[in-house]
């Protein structure tokens, strides 16, 4: 059985090597980012310059912790692991590991750089997920696609992914709201990184609901609003009813192409993105 599923682990890993370079656009090793899931529940893999960040949440993961870390470490270009352990899912499972430690290739520093569409970032590798929402990139390119000369909002903000592409792309003023100090702390030092205009991006610590009310109490709004939260309303339609207001959907996406999904795992889907026009 254990060789039947190292053999399994193998066939994933490479197949998805493969797909990343076919769509891999960096020049630089040194800057590159991609995602892989490997089409088996509760392993997740997202790679950042020479550091593979594995994110496990199921019980097998961890019984197959070593043959994993071998198999990622194979990856051209890995010099470091991360294993990020879902801890109040696994113990789910009976498994308590909060005191498990990296025991993979050379442990890495808590940050790194990557560069995704011409925008860096520095990543915390102990911040959320994997530090950096890698499935998300097809999206933060369209938002710098369509804010030219608008006023933006990114709410939930996390390390500013969307506020900077906005800004990047030409946002007259952005404003990313976030409850979490290191995300934006992280957020603040990724404006300097990229040399944008301070006067024209920044960043507010705030409970999303409770900026939302006061804004709306203000009659306060922008041309373009982004809003990635944990789950907020009950229903796809929820939100919109309960703010009394009408909306068509301009787009509907997903991941991005490096986040392959498995016809018979639908669950793989898990992200879905909405551009919405509020009328």
């Amino acid at each position: 059985m254990e060789g039947e599923v190292v053999g399994i682990l193998t066939l994933y890993i490479g197949i998805d090597i493969d797909i990343y370079i076919d769509i891999d656009k960096s020049d630089d090793q040194n800057d590159r980012i991609f995602k892989f899931t490997l089409r088996l529940s509760g392993l997740i893999v997202d790679v950042f310059c020479d550091v593979a960040v594995v994110a496990s949440s199921a019980a097998w993961v961890e019984k197959y912790k070593q043959e994993i870390e071998f198999l990622v470490g194979k990856i051209c270009g890995i010099n470091h692991i991360k294993w990020k352990p879902s801890i109040d899912l696994l113990k789910e499972e009976g498994l308590d590991i909060s005191e498990q430690r990296d025991s993979g290739p050379a442990p890495c520093s808590g940050r790194v750089k990557v560069m995704e569409n011409g925008i860096c970032y520095l990543i915390s590798l102990e911040g959320q997920k994997t530090g950096f929402y890698a499935d998300q990139r097809d999206n933060r390119h369209l938002i710098s696609s369509i804010s030219k000369d608008r006023r933006v909002l990114d709410v939930c903000c996390y390390s500013g992914g969307f506020a900077l592409n906005a800004a990047r792309g030409g946002a007259n003023d952005v404003i990313g709201i976030d409850s979490s100090l290191p995300s934006l702390e992280l957020a603040k030092e990724n404006i300097l990184l990229n040399k944008l205009d301070p006067g024209k991006i920044s960043f507010l610590r705030e409970d999303a609901t409770d900026f939302m009310k006061g804004a709306a109490s203000r009659n306060e709004t922008w041309d373009l609003v982004i809003l990635d939260p944990p789950k907020l309303a009950p229903r796809r339609k929820g939100a919109a009813s309960m703010a009394g207001r009408k909306i068509t959907i301009l787009r509907q996406a997903g991941a991005a192409c490096d986040h392959p999904i498995d016809p018979a795992y639908p669950e793989g889907a898990y992200l879905t993105n909405f551009l919405l026009r509020v009328l």
